[in-house]
């Protein structure tokens, strides 16, 4: 059969989490058919990333820079439908085919509207919508997901498929600059993602100065990620804590740096309100760091045994959930040990294959 995929999301230069699944996955498609035939469509920002790609993989180029999706795309599957369009990180064209699929990431507009402009709501709304009149497969990768659609839409059960996240640990390379490897000489705390309300990330600065009365704690804490909704109420979180200089904003940096980062961390933690998956989480497991994250939304069944669960409405607690990890050996060890196994659930390979199965299904 011919697969189509947008692959326009997965092209783009600074990717986060939908965007690099969408990439990650197709690699990993690449990796295992060999009996499928593949168009990847992408815009005129098209980088040859995919040039390397097997034979049975080819690009099409959509050289539309506005309205790539809804005119571009549409007019793309009008010429020339394939047998299946598989959308991994956006939303489908008006024009398909028949058989169509989707990866709906999460639904947290519907929890934090405020942190969404009018535009992205109605997207995001339209997106699900339009899969569900058009019959589309839909994948998800948490259940918490799964029960977010049926609470908010009228789905059928037979259209939506539980897939398994895809991970694979980091073995980025490249140069690591002067300003990273000198923020790793010191013990720091670590929290990796969009520095934005939904992150939680004033309860966090709260949690930390908090834990900073004990003494004999010195770590910094590093805040790795670009400014997202409300980062003006953050920056005077951090401004008015009394340990400001030990808060470190690094903005965005590349993988092989934050990966590094990761290595040299005493600890992770993700307090956000609510995360579609919560993908540091493993990335976290795979460094070897123990890890303090939410029990809200997925991040309960994406951190399993190998974390503390904390409620993210309460600084106190995360603070000694912190304190724990840090002041006990035993506890560290105990939930590295424990993160090491959860991530085996997680492989691209897995997620490819049930993918496939997905899409070669009637």
């Amino acid at each position: 059969m011919l697969i189509g995929i947008d692959a326009s999301r997965a092209i783009t230069r600074q990717r986060t989490g939908t965007e690099k699944y969408s990439r990650d996955l197709i690699f990993a498609l690449a990796g295992i058919d060999t009996y499928n035939k593949y168009i990847l469509y992408v815009g005129p920002n098209y980088d040859n990333s995919f040039d390397s790609l097997p034979k049975n993989f080819s690009v099409k180029i959509i050289g539309r820079k506005k309205y790539w999706t809804q005119i571009g795309l549409s007019l793309e599957m009008f010429r020339t439908k394939p047998d299946v369009l598989f959308v991994p990180s956006h939303i489908l064209p008006i024009i398909t085919p028949k058989k169509c699929l989707v990866t709906i990431h999460d639904l947290a507009w519907k929890y934090f509207p405020q942190a969404y402009s009018k535009d992205e709501i109605r997207l995001n709304n339209l997106g699900i919508r339009r899969a569900i009149k058009k019959k589309a497969k839909i994948i998800v990768y948490s259940l918490s997901t799964e029960k977010d659609l049926k609470k908010y839409y009228k789905v059928a059960d037979n259209l939506i498929h539980f897939v398994p996240m895809g991970f694979e640990a980091g073995q980025e390379r490249g140069d690591i600059g002067e300003k990273i490897r000198d923020l790793s000489a010191n013990p720091y705390i670590l929290f990796v993602g969009r520095i934005e309300m939904k992150k939680n990330i004033i309860n966090l600065i709260k949690a930390y100065t908090l834990l900073r009365t004990e003494r004999k704690i010195k770590n910094k804490l590093l805040l790795v990620g670009k400014p997202g909704f409300g980062y003006d109420q953050i920056k005077a979180e951090i401004t008015s804590s009394k340990f400001c200089d030990d808060i470190i904003e690094t903005g965005y940096i590349d993988d092989a740096e934050r990966d590094f980062l990761y290595q040299k961390a005493d600890l992770f933690v993700l307090p956000s309100f609510f995360e579609g998956f919560g993908y540091p989480i493993l990335e976290a497991f795979a460094a070897g760091i123990p890890v303090v994250t939410s029990k809200t939304s997925s991040m309960l069944e994406v951190a399993g045994n190998g974390a503390v669960l904390i409620n993210p409405e309460k600084p106190f607690e995360i603070a000694a959930a912190m304190s724990q990890i840090l002041n006990k050996p035993a506890l560290k060890e105990k939930l590295i040990r424990a993160g090491k196994n959860q991530i085996k659930k997680y492989s691209w390979e897995l997620c490819a294959s049930e993918t496939l199965k997905v899409l070669e299904s009637k």
